[in-house]
Parts: C-alpha cells; structure tokens; sequence
C-alpha cells in the first residue's frame, strides 16, 4: 500500500516537473518576461512564509512557482481603465490558476431551469420616503455586520452570504449581534433545491432551511470545519441562537430597488468571481461590464451598504465577502452601483435575496 502511494505522488511530482518546465520553455519563447526570475523566486518564498504554503515535492513547488510568476505577470500589468481606481494585489491565492481558484473558492451552482418555479415570489421591498433614502449607507458602523470570515476550500459562500444577512437581520430587528452557523448549513442542507453543501449551493435554500428547521445555531455551538459533515442540529436540542420567517427576492435587474432594500438590511447577491482582476482585488471600485454578454454568476456576497467617491464620483456597493481578511480591502469589494447593465456589475442584480422576520 505505501508503495502504491510514493508511486503515486512520484507521478505527480512528475507531472508538476514537466507542467514547470513547459511554461519556462513558453516564456523564453515569447518574450514573457517581467522581472528577474530570482526576485520573483524570492517573492515567492516569502509569500510561501507568510501564507504557510508547503508543498509535496519539488517538482509541485516549481509547477505552484511558475503558476505564481505568472500571477505576478498579470499583476504588475494591470491597468484600470483611466476613470477607475481599482487595483490588484497578491494574496493567498497566488499560487492558483484562475480555473483552479473558481473551482475552489467560489460557491454558486447555476440558477435552476425557469419551469422550476421560485417558491417565494420576487417581492418590490417596502417604499422608501425619496427624503429618508440615504445616499450612503454602512451597516458596518451600525453594529449589524460580524467580523469577515474564511470559507476555505470549500465551495460554501452561499452560506456565508445567506448568514452575514440573517445576523444583520437579527441585530436590526433585536439589537443583539450573535454569529450563526455557516457549518449548520453546510450539514444540513440535503442536496435538494441545488445547494449541496461544499458543492456550491444558493441562499434562497439557507433561508428555507433556517425556516424549515426552526432557527440556526450560534457559530460558538456548531463551528465552521470547511467540508461536509453529519447534520448536528438534533444533538442541539434545537437550540436556536436565530430565527427568520421566509425570505424575499428583489426584482432582478433593478439596482434602485436593490437599494431601497440594503437600505433597510443587509442583503446577499450572486456575483461573476471569475477573471485574475477579481481573483487579485486589492482596493478602489471594481468597474462595471463594459460588454454586453451576461454575466454567470459563481459566488455569493452580502451587500452591507452603498455609497460614492469623493474623488472620482464612483457610486459603489459594499460587498462582505468570505475569503477573510487578506483579500481585498480587509474581506470587502466595492463593486460599481448604478451601471448601464441590467445584470450590475458582475451580475449582483441577477438574484438578490433578503431575509425576513
């Protein structure tokens, strides 16, 4: 058996060795340069460091540093169109392909067919006085957003995204901020309705779960472990740290009305995660769609509030994510609000979702 395995691993070493040595021979080949592969290597080990990066075998480091060395490449040529502020940035996710980090760091699976239909039917949120409606709005200094957290490898942010806007719920509505289980979800959810725990799944489903189930727990109960595991709520006795009454969606394709309800709570949205410019987000506001393809959106968000720039007049959402605090700006994108799309950018108009009480 053990000599099966180092027979294994011997392959893959291999396969790494010769996946390394194919993009060196692509590079000289075509001029891709971009620094002294020495500083890069440098770069590297200390990002190793920081992260906690090991690897297998050195064939796996050097295919893991040519896949890094092209990130580097993308990074160091990133140009923002000129009335953007965006910027890229390495992080944790360096060592990955695009393809690689979609797989693995995102959570959406594709809407289901439209004769399936939504159990809870798209909803206007409540009128909003046009002198009350803010023109910005944080409901992180409202008390009503928990710290950022780590989804992992884990294909989970639908639960993340659906939790963030139940504990914002809760504090609104009872003064009192717990964080929930993401791993309740994560359990529990039995596949059905598209959401099948690390396998991506939808928020509509967490908030019908939370309601089929009574509640959901306190994170401090049921902690996050980051993959599948045996649903624990009956060895809880039930014990509901949070409970919500149904959900709503908001008409898809109407930013004015999604802001009539973030103004009101948080709110989740799916989001287009792919492309290195958001897989490297570091600060500023992430443009809108400048084609006219829609987007598919893979990954889930919490909408916490909207405002605008002073300096470039940019009006943006303010998107919690779940790949913790060393991706963008602390754990949180701005994404443009207001867009010609319809979809919004990166498709956050497509399917928002709200709970309610």
């Amino acid at each position: 058996m053990a000599s099966n395995i180092a027979v294994v691993v011997l392959l893959v070493c291999t396969f790494m060795a010769l996946q390394a040595m194919a993009a060196d021979a692509y590079y000289d080949n075509n001029g891709g340069g971009g620094g002294d592969d020495s500083v890069t290597m440098q770069m590297f080990e200390e990002w190793m460091a920081k992260f906690g990066k090991t690897y297998k075998c050195h064939g796996e480091k050097e295919h893991r540093f040519a896949v890094f060395r092209d990130n580097v490449r993308f990074i160091r040529s990133y140009r923002p169109e000129a009335t953007y502020d965006s910027a890229v940035r390495i992080n944790q996710f360096a060592d990955l392909t695009n393809g690689e980090f979609v797989a693995t760091y995102t959570g959406v699976k594709p809407p289901p067919p439209a004769t399936h239909p939504h159990p809870h039917p798209e909803e206007a949120p409540r009128p909003v006085d046009p002198i009350w409606m803010p023109c910005c709005i944080d409901w992180r200094f409202k008390g009503a957003v928990t710290g950022v957290k780590d989804q992992g490898a884990c294909g989970s942010s639908w639960a993340f995204a659906a939790v963030a806007a139940m504990e914002g719920l809760m504090k609104i509505r009872t003064g009192q901020l717990t964080p929930l289980s993401e791993q309740e979800l994560v359990d529990c959810v039995d596949g059905g309705r598209d959401s099948d725990g690390c396998g991506g799944g939808h928020t509509d489903a967490a908030f019908q779960l939370v309601v089929d189930k009574g509640g959901i727990t306190a994170e401090s109960e049921y902690r996050y472990e980051g993959y599948k595991g045996r649903c624990r709520v009956d060895d809880m006795l039930f014990n509901h740290a949070a409970r919500v009454g149904g959900y709503r969606a908001v008409p898809p394709g109407d930013e004015r009305q999604l802001a009539t309800a973030v103004a009101r709570q948080p709110v989740t949205a799916y989001v287009d995660a792919s492309g290195p410019a958001f897989q490297f987000y570091g600060s500023g506001v992430f443009p809108g769609p400048r084609g006219t393809a829609a987007p598919k959106p893979n990954h889930a968000v919490t909408l916490v509030g909207y405002c605008q720039d002073g300096a470039s007049g940019k009006k943006y959402w303010i998107a919690k994510n779940s790949w913790g605090k060393t991706w963008g700006q602390q754990g949180y994108i701005l994404l443009e609000k207001d867009v010609a799309s319809p979809h919004g950018t990166c498709g956050l108009a497509v399917s928002p979702f709200y709970p309610t009480v």
